[in-house]
């Protein structure tokens, strides 16, 4: 949650302070001004109105618990007090199910384990987390969420014992399935690659099943997957499902629901209409994810992932887990293809395929064309293509200047040696980087090893080499592409760094004039400001956009 901290703005700041009172685990005080010094009045200004608000609330739910309510039910079984907050109380008995414990809490609703009394059974009861206090939206969602789910009967899909209404407040019930989330499971590590083709062939068929039933899930993701006593997966949340056939006002386009990491480029975008393929991509960040243990894409903001999913590649999983075969890899980036028309063109299609990797048969590849390559490679590893390249175009030219100028020189083999040296620590630091754990500290090293060995080659470059200059600024703009401003900032810092050094490396060349040097240094810090101010805006842009 702390992550980026001095990037983030106030509204992101007091946003995330209302989301964790909402789920219950509130936020300390003095953590809050120890991450977030800059707000610290704003905060202790929030926090004191907060809890104004909140101790007028608890009066009001003492008020209202006094008024009585005519209740259907028996004696025996007590409704929840009007105007009470699920959040803050969850009730003990609601209606004729006893709860036993909370399960989870979402963005939609609270999950309890129940029993029903009079049957015995054990359920599970999702109530939506609002409460009476819930809009229209709100349970418009809920009610589709629970009509989805209780249309199919599925093995790989909770069955849906109940759905009504208690006082105000929508619920219902499905089957209780002991067991640990896909997303726990894969939480420990990397899957075997049967074991993660199994699973994704099974999630597959149970998808096909609601498509073919005129339900699109639209937020398929481990979290949402439970795996029986028996290792089967079961799909227990459909709290964004769309049925086909009707027309439905709680998706709007420019409205972004689902999780990010798993959601198509389509349905990042907002887009209202949404069909079968948007749930193949996530079924495939399904399978990348228990190959490789991380998500497609990963970040440290929801908007991060986003321009991820809309314009990166994801990895290939043999660099993250040596046991994923290549027709296995080809199955998972096949069915994550931007372009849902290159995707599989139904669930069942890809569970066709995935069939055929667990019985060994071959799976058909066509062999792309060498512009699909390289656009892929360029989308996958952008910075290691822009490294290739810039590298590769200098050593080019530094080998064509010497054979054109046809003199002995001492310095060729080292600065020669010095390209090869930065060309094969690219490669290297590219593997570093696709892992999500390492990325951030990869990247600023792999910002510190271009500063260094490029001021290197700097200083021992042939005059003239004011125009060498150009890399420092070219360096910090390409940093801005990871929309951190910490990225930019600490680039900009490496290379004024790097660019004061040559003073000492190179004491007899122009770097030295003090107005040359504070007028390139106000440039380059000018340059920050700029990209900062651009990242800020685009960040900005985020707020229009409602991603659940």
């Amino acid at each position: 949650m702390y992550n980026d901290a001095h990037s983030k703005t106030l509204e992101q700041v007091l946003a995330e302070v209302v989301q964790s009172c909402e789920v219950g685990r509130p936020l300390q005080a003095e953590e809050l001004y120890r991450v977030y010094p800059q707000y610290a009045a704003e905060l202790a200004e929030f926090l004191a109105a907060n809890e104004r608000f909140m101790v007028a609330a608890a009066a009001a739910r003492t008020e209202l618990a006094s008024i009585p309510v005519e209740s259907s039910q028996d004696d025996s079984t007590a409704s929840i007090a009007v105007g009470e907050s699920l959040a803050l109380h969850p009730p003990r008995i609601f209606g004729e199910y006893e709860i036993v414990e909370e399960i989870d809490r979402g963005g939609m609703g609270v999950v309890y384990k129940a029993v029903h009394v009079h049957l015995g059974r054990t359920v599970a009861l999702k109530l939506i987390r609002s409460g009476e206090l819930a809009s229209e939206e709100e349970k418009e969602r809920f009610r589709s969420e629970a009509e989805a789910a209780a249309a199919l009967t599925h093995p790989g899909i909770v069955p849906i014992y109940e759905v009504g209404t208690l006082h105000g407040l929508i619920y219902y019930t499905m089957a209780y399935i002991e067991g640990s989330s896909l997303a726990d499971v894969v939480s420990r590590g990397a899957m075997s690659p049967e074991d993660a083709i199994r699973i994704v062939h099974s999630l597959s068929l149970a998808v096909d099943f609601a498509h073919r039933n005129g339900v699109f899930h639209r937020d398929l993701k481990p979290a949402n997957v439970i795996i029986d006593p028996h290792g089967q997966p079961v799909i227990i949340d459909f709290g964004l499902a769309k049925i086909a056939h009707r027309d439905s006002s709680v998706t709007t386009t420019g409205q972004i629901l689902g999780t990010p990491a798993y959601m198509a480029p389509e349905q990042a975008t907002g887009k209202a209409s949404l069909g079968p393929n948007a749930d193949v991509y996530s079924l495939g960040a399904i399978l990348f994810c228990l190959c490789s243990g991380q998500p497609p894409f990963d970040g440290p903001t929801p908007f991060d992932v986003l321009l991820q999913v809309l314009d990166r590649e994801p990895p290939n999983l043999p660099r993250l887990n040596r046991k994923v075969s290549r027709e296995l890899d080809y199955v998972c980036h096949k069915a994550l293809e931007k372009e849902p028309a290159k995707r599989y063109p139904s669930a069942v299609d890809l569970a066709a395929d995935l069939q055929r990797l667990l019985r060994g048969d071959p799976i058909e590849r066509p062999t792309p064309q060498w512009t699909e390559r390289l656009e892929t490679w360029w989308r996958r590893e952008p910075i290691l293509a822009s490294h290739v390249i810039g590298i590769g175009a200098t050593t080019a030219i530094v080998g064509a200047s010497h054979i054109i100028r046809n003199q002995e020189s001492t310095q060729y083999p080292f600065r020669m040696g010095l390209l090869l040296l930065w060309f094969m620590a690219s490669f290297a630091l590219q593997y570093w980087v696709v892992r999500a754990r390492w990325r951030d500290v990869a990247c600023m090293t792999w910002a510190t090893v271009d500063v260094v060995l490029y001021t290197t080659l700097i200083a021992f470059a042939d005059p003239p080499r004011l125009m060498l200059l150009i890399g420092y600024p070219m360096m910090i703009v390409a940093s801005s592409l990871f929309y951190r401003n910490r990225f930019v900032i600490f680039m900009t810092s490496l290379c004024m760094l790097g660019f004061l050094s040559l003073a000492v490396l190179a004491p007899r060349d122009e770097f030295l004039r003090v107005d040359f040097c504070a007028i390139y240094l106000l440039g380059m810090g000018v340059i920050c400001l700029t990209l900062l101010a651009i990242i800020r805006r685009v960040r900005g842009m985020s707020t229009f956009y409602d991603i659940k």
